[in-house]
């Protein structure tokens, strides 16, 4: 698996990372208008669009993330800690947008006709804003403190 690994270059996990950051941002986003702003469909459809690129680029962002560890020959001793967290944020970030797709899903599946935003999906949505923005902070301090990934071969 590793050979395949280094089909990809060592900067994948922030090349796709930013993608994921944006669509979590605008899920949440859309999903609190769609709260507000019922005269329309646009708001609640774009908020379960969102959902569906935020689920998969999630998962994109913590794939490439292992490819680009895969890259690592030394973790500091103090950086340890802090990348496990960052790990756990992002597969976090990915729970909570998959029960709010599923959540925002399940409520259009029920009445196709009438789209409305499910109150459990915004605030799954927003717990995977807050989620995302932990892991994106660690993962800054990772490379500008820690100098992680900075110096790959």
């Amino acid at each position: 698996m590793t050979s395949l690994y280094r089909l990809f270059p060592p900067t994948i996990h922030p090349m796709v990372v930013h993608f994921t950051i944006a669509t979590v941002y605008l899920a949440g986003l859309a999903g609190i208008v769609s709260l507000f702003y019922r005269k329309s469909d646009f708001a609640v459809k774009s908020f379960l669009i969102l959902l569906v690129f935020s689920v998969l680029s999630v998962g994109a962002a913590g794939v490439a993330g292992a490819i680009s560890g895969s890259y690592l020959s030394h973790v500091p001793r103090s950086a340890v800690h802090i990348l496990h967290t960052h790990k756990d944020y992002g597969e976090w970030t990915g729970v909570f947008a998959v029960a709010a797709l599923v959540f925002q899903g399940w409520r259009v599946w029920k009445n196709p006709q009438r789209f409305q935003p499910s109150v459990l999906a915004v605030i799954f949505s927003m717990a995977a804003v807050v989620m995302v923005s932990a892991a994106g902070h660690l993962g800054g301090t990772l490379v500008y403190t820690d100098g992680l990934g900075v110096h790959l071969p």
